[in-house]
């Protein structure tokens, strides 16, 4: 069976992680004998020029190429217009079944099917099984997970999601139907403030922990399960010798959930020359490191931990569910730099009940603890997490899925107290002037002097030009 996988549409994006969910799939299906295409609608704007129009067409002309017997179409929720649209141009050359999965699809699978008349069925939880069963011939109502449309029925899953206990069982991704030049392109937009050709991946599924805000383990369920270090290690190994990467970000929720495992890891690098060979960064709690594990980590090649810090403040910090304190995070700061590793903390605006009293704390808690870079993201609500139960859990049922209505709905702060334009005004008159300093006093001590001018240049020329205009 010809299987078509389709990501959506963005049209502008900072970093290049690849879309690991579709090549799981892609290669669980071709070790069953289906032939498969991935049509990445982010990607492949930069070979058919920039426009959804463009992209459209492109997406189309593969349809007709290829000949899918099965289309597959991945969902997020800010992107959920498109995954309408796409469903509908598809159904003008293709008449066979469209399924949808990913989070949102899995957050919302019987109003996704109402939602979108194009679609055939829902595949709620993780892909792989689901999708080869349907691939192999099976009747969706006998396969768990899948949601199907009977008509004017919809008919739910006989049983849940099936998940696959062991991640060693999988075959490594199918990265060749990506556009890995594309992906692995040199930035440091990947690995921050280091410029390299980097691949992302991703070694373990799932999350002990239940941050209201938090949608990263719907999919997945609850609890962790992780790849084994003899298949990291082959999949790092395979990376670098395939598309020449110099750096890897693994993109796990927690990467030292299991610290054996996570040494192991780290020995297993050392052990092949892989330390060498690549730079890597790992997203961590705050609670999971030790001076010992961080020195490890330095030692095996890693030079950036990226940590989940989200407010300075602990009402606020208990109010998302973090399970964390203002201290614990400074002090994982503070582990990092001395062990000679970056630390880049994420931090959250827009939070429930939130005052400027709360920004200030939030501002001089990145004074004290001094990571070497930060982002501020609004809280988004998520369908599937908590907090949209509690604060946002009839916008999907109640709305159309529109770009505009979903553009409106996750750039509408609801939470905070803050109003709008006083919130814009502090962060132009407090936030801004300190991230640039910041961002220089950085730049000075690791970019070369040539760039250090280029960027200059750049800076006083943009300011020029604004003044004129």
């Amino acid at each position: 069976m010809n299987v078509l996988l389709i990501l959506p549409y963005l049209a502008h994006n900072s970093t290049l992680w690849l879309p690991l969910g579709p090549p799981f799939i892609a290669a669980r299906l071709r070790r069953d004998g289906h032939t498969v295409a991935i049509f990445d609608r982010y990607a492949v704007q930069f070979r058919v020029g920039r426009g959804r129009q463009r992209v459209d067409q492109a997406m189309l002309e593969q349809v007709q190429a290829f000949q899918p017997d099965l289309v597959g179409l991945s969902t997020l929720s800010p992107l959920i217009h498109d995954a309408v649209n796409c469903a509908a141009l598809l159904r003008s050359v293709y008449d066979g079944p469209i399924v949808a999965g990913g989070y949102h699809a899995t957050a919302l699978p019987e109003l996704t099917l109402h939602k979108i008349p194009a679609l055939d069925g829902v595949v709620a939880g993780e892909g792989e099984i689901a999708l080869t069963r349907l691939a192999n011939g099976e009747a969706p109502e006998q396969v768990p997970g899948v949601w199907w449309r009977d008509g004017d029925e919809i008919r739910p899953p006989a049983a849940l999601p099936e998940q696959i206990p062991d991640l060693d069982q999988l075959p490594l991704p199918a990265l060749d139907l990506l556009d890995m030049d594309w992906y692995t392109q040199r930035t440091d937009g990947v690995i921050r403030r280091h410029n390299l050709a980097a691949a992302t991946l991703v070694t373990a599924r799932g999350c002990m922990y239940r941050c209201r805000f938090c949608a990263e383990s719907l999919t997945y369920g609850r609890g962790v399960r992780c790849h084994s270090p003899a298949y990291v290690l082959e999949w790092m190994q395979r990376v670098v010798a395939d598309y020449a990467v110099d750096g890897i970000h693994f993109h796990d929720n927690d990467f030292l959930f299991d610290e054996q495992r996570a040494r192991a890891i780290c020995h297993g690098i050392q052990d092949a020359g892989l330390d060498r060979q690549v730079k890597w960064s790992i997203q961590a709690r705050a609670d999971r490191l030790n001076r010992d594990l961080a020195r490890l980590l330095k030692a095996a090649g890693c030079v950036l931990v990226e940590i989940g810090v989200e407010t300075g403040t602990q009402p606020e910090l208990d109010r998302v569910g973090k399970g964390t304190t203002p201290e614990m995070n400074r002090e994982a700061v503070a582990l990092c730099r001395q062990a000679g590793l970056d630390v880049h903390a994420y931090m959250l605006t827009a939070l429930e009940g939130e005052t400027i009293a709360d920004l200030e704390q939030r501002l001089a808690w990145l004074k004290r603890a001094r990571p070497t870079s930060f982002q501020w993201s609004p809280l988004l609500i998520f369908p599937g997490t908590v907090l949209y139960a509690e604060k946002g859990g009839d916008f999907f049922a109640t709305h159309e899925w529109t770009e505009e209505a979903v553009t409106r709905y996750y750039s509408t702060d609801t939470l905070s107290a803050i109003p709008a334009e006083e919130r814009r005004e502090w962060m132009a008159r407090r936030l801004s002037p300190y991230a640039r300093w910041h961002w220089w006093r950085n730049a000075l001590g690791h970019l070369p002097l040539r760039k250090l001018v280029r960027l200059a240049w750049f800076k006083l020329r943009r300011k020029a030009r604004s003044k004129i205009g």
